[in-house]
Formats: C-alpha cells, sequence, structure tokens
C-alpha cells in the first residue's frame, strides 16, 4: 500500500513538472516564430493648410527597428499593414528632416482603422528661409499654397553661416539684388556641406556657380568633369563643368516635356508636363554632369535639362542628426528586400535597433553621404504672377522633398 501511494505521488510530481516546464516554454509575442497580429490603419495626408493633397508620403509604424511603410497615392490617401494595438503613426515627405509628424493610433487586431479626415497634417520641423527676387516668389507657395512658414533674408545675411544654418532650407529666387563674394559663396558651400538644403530659379544659378563678382579658388564642389563650360562666370562653390548654363532661352511654351524621375513621376502622378517661360534670357543648361541628377528635360525642341537635383557628398557626420538630437536621418532597408529601401527619419531612441538590422546612416539617394540636397529649376516659379498646375505641382514637390 504505501509502495503504491509513493509511485502515486511521484507520478503527480512528474505531471506537475511537465505543466510548469510547457508553461515556461510557450511562445510569447517577443518569439521570432510567433505570428504578430496585424491590423490595417487608412487616411489622407495633407500638408499644414488641411486641404492640400501630399502625393508619395512615407506612412510607416516603427515596431522594434521593424518598419511597415507604404506610401500615399496621389490623392493623399494610403492603406498601411501594421502590428495591432496602439502605435505612433509616422507620416513624412522626403527624407523627413523637414517635414514630418506622428500621430497615436489604435489598430485593431483584423481589422481597419481609419484615421479621420484633416487630422494626418504634414507638419513643418524646422524653420525654412527665402531671399527674394525681382522675378520669383516661391514664399507664395510655401506661405499661401500648402500653409507653411518661411523667413525672408537677402543677400547679405549670406555672409551669417551661424543664421544660415538656423534654416533647414533656404529658397532662392531669380532677379537677386546684391553682390556674391568669396565669403557667402564658402558659406553657401559649408551651408549644404552640414546637410542645408537649397533651391535656385534661373538666374539665381549665380548663387550656385557664380555671378561674375569675386573670384575665389579652392572651395567649390568637385564633380566628374569632363568638359569645360564656355559661358561659366567667376565665383560660386559648384564648379561650371558639372553645371553649365547660358542666358539664351527663348519665351515660348515647351509641350510635353520629359519627367525623368520616377519619385517625380510618382507625385505628379505623370510623365510629361508643359513648361512655359514668358520672358526671354532664361539659364539655359549646356552642360550637365554626375554627379546632378536630371529631373525634367526638353528632348523634343533641344532644350535639354530643365530642372536638376544633386546630393551633396559631405564627410559631415552630424548632418543626419537633429539639433537636440532626437531626431535621425537613416536608409532603411527591408530585410530580404534591398531593392526597395527608403529614406526616412526617426527618433534616435531607436538608431541602433536599426543599425543591427542593416540600416546605414543618411540617405539612400546618397548612399549615406552625408550633405544637403540642392535643386535648380530653368523656369520661373511665378512667371508674371500666373503658374500652370504642372509648375505649381512641381514647385510643390521641390519644396516638400528638400
Amino acid at each position: 500500500m504505501k509502495k503504491s501511494i509513493l509511485i502515486f505521488s511521484l507520478l503527480i510530481a512528474s505531471l506537475s513538472f511537465f505543466v510548469v516546464s510547457c508553461k515556461k516554454d510557450k511562445p510569447t509575442t517577443e518569439d521570432p516564430t510567433t505570428t504578430i497580429p496585424m491590423g490595417t490603419v487608412t487616411g489622407k495626408v495633407t500638408a499644414a493648410n488641411g486641404t492640400t493633397a501630399i502625393p508619395n508620403a512615407n506612412i510607416f509604424v516603427d515596431s522594434g527597428g521593424e518598419i511597415y511603410f507604404t506610401q500615399s497615392n496621389r490623392e493623399g490617401v494610403f492603406s498601411l499593414s501594421a502590428p495591432a494595438g496602439t502605435q505612433v503613426l509616422n507620416v513624412q515627405s522626403g527624407s523627413g528632416r523637414i517635414f514630418r509628424a506622428q500621430y497615436s493610433v489604435v489598430i485593431p487586431e483584423n481589422g481597419t482603422v481609419q484615421v479621420p479626415a484633416n487630422t494626418l497634417l504634414l507638419t513643418q520641423s524646422v524653420n525654412l528661409a527665402y531671399i527674394t527676387g525681382l522675378y520669383d516668389d516661391i514664399q507664395s507657395i510655401i506661405i499661401d499654397s500648402l500653409g507653411y512658414t518661411a523667413t525672408p533674408i537677402t543677400v547679405a545675411d549670406l555672409s551669417n553661416l551661424t543664421l544660415m544654418q538656423t534654416f533647414g532650407a533656404i529658397f532662392l529666387n531669380c532677379g537677386k539684388s546684391g553682390l556674391m563674394d568669396a565669403q557667402k559663396y564658402q558659406n553657401l558651400k559649408d551651408y549644404v556641406d552640414g546637410g542645408g538644403c537649397l533651391y535656385a530659379s534661373d538666374w539665381a544659378v549665380e548663387y550656385l556657380t557664380g555671378d561674375g563678382n569675386m573670384k575665389t579658388s579652392g572651395h567649390k564642389l568637385s564633380g566628374h568633369a569632363k568638359t569645360s563650360c564656355a559661358t561659366g562666370m567667376i565665383g560660386g562653390f559648384i564648379e561650371d563643368s558639372t553645371l553649365c548654363t547660358s542666358k539664351i532661352g527663348l519665351f515660348t511654351t515647351l509641350y510635353n516635356t520629359q519627367v525623368i524621375a520616377p519619385d517625380l513621376q510618382g507625385f505628379l502622378g505623370k510623365t510629361n508636363v508643359d513648361v512655359a517661360y514668358d520672358l526671354d534670357g532664361w539659364d539655359v543648361i549646356q552642360q550637365i554632369e554626375s554627379p546632378w541628377e536630371v529631373l525634367v528635360q526638353d528632348a523634343t525642341n533641344g532644350n535639354g535639362p530643365l530642372a536638376a537635383r544633386l546630393y551633396v557628398n559631405s564627410t559631415n557626420k552630424y548632418k543626419n542628426i537633429t539639433k537636440d538630437g532626437t531626431w535621425v536621418t537613416i536608409c532603411h532597408i527591408p530585410p530580404g528586400n534591398p531593392g526597395n529601401a527608403h529614406t526616412i527619419t526617426i527618433n534616435s531612441n531607436a538608431l541602433q535597433a536599426h543599425l543591427a538590422h542593416g540600416d546605414y546612416l543618411g540617405s539612400c539617394n546618397s548612399g549615406g553621404t552625408n550633405g544637403g540636397v540642392i535643386y535648380f529649376t530653368t523656369f520661373h516659379n511665378k512667371p508674371q504672377g500666373v503658374i500652370s498646375n504642372d509648375i505649381q505641382h512641381l514647385l510643390e514637390y521641390f519644396i516638400l522633398n528638400m
């Protein structure tokens, strides 16, 4: 009898141990073999004015270094599949350094939540500046059309690098008043080396390649020049042999010009645009070399490139981190899908998790280099006070994708 009781007791003890052991080994949500409960969030992204749709906005949830990512369509509408529960929804344009926002959403498991209209506003995270011009007025699009803010500065202010560095981007309108000099060119170079962005239209190319005043040497951005520029002006910080222009353009409208860049095609929802030039003497691009990228070109009438972009190669390692240290720009590489890499700006607390997954600091477009981006267009951004829808949307793209 005692032997039977002993055997029964041992059997109960063994069974208890087995039950406890099974509970300990039960998979949890942290277990990589566990299927993560998912849901869907939908909505529409607009500019700060609450009405202008933002195409190609980056929408993502960052969950433990894993990015659940999508982009808005031409109407600013999106649908994102992400882990269920309370999540932080990131909304950004371009690299996310200048325009970004975060919203808390509760995503239902196996369900869909729609963010109410006029909720997902793409907000401005850093200050912008502009220099007025005789022929352009891009600040009207920044302020009036999109609902953002921009501070007027002067050509003389380009002598103050500290002031310049308080702005995430500076917009240079065509037809400047005031002359450049060696210090101003050097400051512009240092500004973009440090991650600042520039937009220059038509004659404002003089800020980049020189206005003929104060010849300088030794501080132009190097490129892969193959030939010389016969019409180059002295001064500037961009090599004339990589971007060479001449004021020989004629009053005309160029129909069905080609949109080359895929991201710009997605933003516009088309591959051809009409570009109007209402004044003679606009700067025709005579020659353009790497590292410039042609965005829009006229192949039909022989006017060549009409808009171009340069990602500045810099060794300044601090460019990708905001001054308060809370945000950092990275190139996120989806596991198993490196061809679908995208540039985003994340909270710096999540950086190490992303680096461990194979992401790297800097823009995907520039291969991780740390400079800013420069846009140059040969067309005026507000010719005679009227612009077409095509030009309006082109300029919105340049503003939102610094």
